[in-house]
């Protein structure tokens, strides 16, 4: 009855300790408007996103990592328990939840979990189920890095000795941020800008203002983030990458401030370590490469058909009756 979840990119990852079978729900809930009477859940809520009469509002009830409404979210969280458990039962399951670490954060998601079904809520940092879930070894002093990026917002940790020693999280810049490297490949196939060029550019001249104008036929437009502005035109490669460059410098200078929090002698050891890299944004041909040039590190893009955090998070359910017996004995 042991469930783990994990709240990662817009989705609500479901997984049975004795079970191989993986629940992905879109972070999306229907409801009555006016009222919180839920209508429908996960892909259902989402197909529905602009296709509604009035009296039908869709939500999105987790943002860059967070809850953004208590009440829908312990909606959606028992209902992925009941479609992942297949049945209703006497004997509510105890849950590890995996989330991005703040105090607010923990305090909405625990009571999401106890008012949604679970026996007992236990909590655990985004950034060590990410490392466990891609078998790196957490206990040993050696320092392990990883960065999740997803489509809004990103997780830096520093872990050594089962914790996490330094890291940084935070909103990408905005959604369309991958939207726009995407873009991008629909013209180059390889994300593999000349950075340092583009950036003098940017320095000197500042964003191209045709980097944020909608592209025909596209759904999406770049940049929109620097300049705010809507037309039609042809874009060049160059345009659409000096478009990312101000939001990608923005990600990668928080990262090395986070790093900069470091003692000199791990500030060492880190630059010889490999940053392990996941999330949606990182199944883009060239990105990590990106990254890691801008970082000064080597990157390694880990890839899962489902985000590592949630086979984290199962990897502790086995260490339940310790995390129990640890609780008490901080009461």
């Amino acid at each position: 009855m042991d469930v783990a979840v994990a709240l990662v990119d817009d989705a609500f990852l479901f997984g049975a300790q004795k079970s191989d079978e993986t629940l992905v729900l879109p972070a999306y809930v229907a409801i009555q408007t006016g009222t919180n009477r839920v209508l429908a859940c996960g892909e259902e809520a989402k197909a529905m996103m602009g296709r509604t009469p009035d009296n039908i509002t869709t939500q999105r009830v987790l943002a860059e990592g967070f809850i953004t409404n208590k009440d829908l979210a312990t909606a959606l969280f028992r209902f992925g328990l009941r479609k992942l458990l297949g049945r209703v039962s006497l004997v509510r399951p105890r849950v590890i939840l995996g989330i991005r670490s703040s105090d607010p954060g923990k305090h909405v998601a625990m009571c999401m979990g106890n008012e949604g079904g679970a026996r007992e809520t236990y909590l655990m940092e985004i950034g060590m189920a990410t490392a466990i879930g891609m078998a790196l070894n957490v206990e040993q002093p050696e320092l392990k890095a990883v960065l999740t990026m997803s489509d809004d917002w990103f997780e830096f940790a520093v872990i050594s000795l089962a914790g996490v020693v330094a890291g940084t999280n935070g909103a990408i810049g905005t959604r369309d941020f991958v939207e726009d490297i995407r873009n991008h490949l629909t013209l180059t196939r390889q994300f593999s800008p000349d950075l340092d060029a583009l950036a003098t550019q940017l320095a000197s001249t500042g964003v191209n203002p045709r980097a944020a104008l909608e592209v025909a036929g596209w759904e999406t437009w770049t940049g929109r983030s620097e300049t705010g502005r809507r037309q039609t035109q042809a874009l060049s490669a160059d345009d659409l990458a000096l478009g990312m460059v101000p939001t990608l410098i923005r990600l990668t200078e928080r990262i090395k401030a986070a790093i900069r929090t470091l003692s000199n002698d791990q500030q060492f050891q880190l630059s010889r370590t490999t940053i392990h890299a996941t999330g949606s944004a990182m199944r883009i041909p060239g990105l990590a490469q990106t990254i890691a040039g801008q970082l000064g590190h080597t990157t390694a893009p880990f890839e899962a058909e489902v985000h590592p955090a949630l086979a984290g998070c199962k990897s502790i359910l086995k260490e339940l009756p310790l995390l129990k017996k640890s609780r008490a004995t901080n009461l």
